[in-house]
């Protein structure tokens, strides 16, 4: 994780402010089963989007913790997070999202997972 976080700074400082933008975001999600709250989850990631022809290609790093119900924010499951992917609109109607985000945890397996997303308007 190290050399991504590495290549990623190196690559923000390579590539034009004109042709992709850098931004710095979070994400906080809150986990329920059977509507009963069990688990928090914070996020926070740096990342570059840039148009590489056709496609908005972006990817995004960062650090994330896991925190059980009545467990104190710190204290939780940390993880380092990955995400890159590309979104690409066909004749102005169809927009399509494809993107691989990865959880790579510092306890127990990592979590790994492919998202498409698409949206038609009419």
């Amino acid at each position: 994780m190290h050399r991504i976080v590495q290549f990623l700074l190196i690559y923000i400082l390579i590539v034009p402010a004109s042709s992709a933008e850098t931004y710095l975001a979070t994400r906080q999600e809150l986990w329920f089963h059977d509507s009963s709250y069990f688990k928090t989850s914070h996020h926070i990631k740096v990342g570059k989007s840039m148009m590489f022809n056709e496609y908005k290609v972006f990817g995004e790093v960062g650090v994330g913790e896991d925190i059980p119900e009545g467990t104190p924010v710190g204290s939780g499951a940390s993880y380092d997070y990955l995400r890159f992917g590309f979104t690409k609109t066909f004749y102005d109607t169809l927009r399509l999202n494809i993107n691989y985000r990865s959880k790579m945890k510092s306890v127990g397996r990592d979590l790994n997972w492919i998202v498409i997303n698409t949206k038609y308007k009419f």
